[in-house]
């Protein structure tokens, strides 16, 4: 019998100061394949939207975690800190 944490769960990634900047450039495909690297057997990339909207599924981990692996891969590709805030989606819809 599967617990609920083995659940997955949806959320989405919210990334600052991503395409502000000169050298802070990237496209929506060259965001994904890099975000992509992040993915395992709990960590799933579903799309990128503008660029700077990670849309994800995770299981078996914090959505902070998801958020600090985007960090770590964002800002050793940038050469830069790239901070990541992420939420559930049920906190998204809440704030209709």
């Amino acid at each position: 019998m599967k617990s609920k944490r083995d659940e997955w769960k949806r959320g989405v990634a919210f990334v600052r100061g991503i395409n502000f900047y000169k050298n802070l450039r990237i496209t929506k495909e060259e965001m994904l394949k890099l975000c992509r690297k992040v993915e395992d057997d709990n960590l799933r990339i579903i799309k990128i939207v503008k660029t700077d909207n990670i849309i994800f599924e995770k299981r078996n981990m914090h959505y902070a975690t998801v958020g600090q692996r985007l960090e770590k891969i964002l800002s050793e590709h940038f050469g830069k800190p790239v901070h990541v805030t992420t939420r559930s989606m049920r906190t998204i819809r809440s704030l209709r």
